[in-house]
């Protein structure tokens, strides 16, 4: 049986839907899947033909910001690459901003990220806090690049590791005993199989902050949830529809005042399903 998120219109109503913004080309099923597909340049190219006000507000953006985040905990950070609209602007995960602000103020000698992508928490807590040594783990070659360069960019890079991708003996390796460790975990469904504290006993004694996904195949919370309840307490942050006032006053003004809807909807991480988190304290 198809699957309601599965099913498409035909195709006239799709074309119509993509080009006038009703359907993002980029959350499409076979729409993603070609999008993907095309090279870099051309993937930009389609952009600017489908979302010329977002691409030109981004533009203006960027250039504003000269490429680093605007608010949020980690404002002033320098992003590589093209960076997305939401890390930008500071509200990416804005449902993170006071658990990164408490888990920051907590005395954690070492960071593991593992799905670090382009660094954006790996550097973000490094900046934080400055005695922090950070294991950052990204098995894709490409962003891996831009995680180097972002490194060197934000001069952390003395107190930063890089690695690929992170398994079992990789992850008891970089934990050491646990204590004073921070796991920052994203890799898509990945945790279920990787934070396993009878594979990795030292995750008993580390605080962990994973993303969880909540489509039926990649069941992350109610997992994770059960292994670390006789050992951490469990504070579940739910995925919230990002609104304006996410973002501070006079972020990204001119513009903000002059294109409202386009500036909403550049701030949308348009993920296309529900997600949490979870914040795992050992109770030691």
């Amino acid at each position: 049986m198809t699957a309601p998120e599965d099913e498409y219109p035909g195709i006239l109503r799709l074309l119509w839907e993509t080009a006038t913004g009703r359907r993002s080309a980029e959350l499409s099923g076979p729409l993603l899947r070609a999008f993907i597909n095309l090279p870099a340049p051309l993937r930009g190219v389609v952009r600017w033909v489908l979302r010329p006000k977002r691409r030109f507000l981004l533009g203006r953006l960027r250039a504003q910001s000269h490429d680093r985040v605007m608010s949020g905990p980690f404002a002033g950070m320098q992003l590589a690459g093209f960076p997305a609209a939401p890390e930008l602007l500071g509200c990416y995960e804005y449902e993170l901003a006071e658990a990164v602000h408490e888990l920051a103020q907590r005395p954690s000698r070492t960071i593991v990220n593992v799905g670090a992508r382009f660094g954006y928490y790996t550097i973000g807590f490094a900046r934080l806090m400055p005695r922090l040594h950070v294991r950052a783990f990204e098995g894709d070659a490409g962003a891996r690049r831009l995680l180097s360069m972002a490194i060197v960019a934000n001069d952390v890079a003395d107190r930063v590791q890089v690695g690929g991708f992170c398994d079992t003996p990789e992850l008891t390796e970089a934990l050491g005993s646990g204590e004073g460790v921070l796991v920052v975990c994203d890799i898509e469904g990945g945790e279920v199989i990787l934070l396993d504290p009878v594979k990795v006993p030292a995750l008993s004694h580390a605080t962990i902050l994973v993303e969880c996904h909540g489509l039926a195949a990649s069941p992350t919370e109610p997992v994770i949830a059960m292994r670390f309840l006789t050992t951490h307490s469990v504070q579940r942050i739910a995925s919230e529809e990002r609104v304006p006032a996410h973002v501070p006053p006079g972020v990204g003004e001119p513009w903000r005042s002059r294109m409202p809807r386009t500036f909403h909807a550049l701030m949308q991480e348009h993920r296309g399903h529900r997600q949490s988190w979870l914040v795992l304290t050992p109770r030691s």
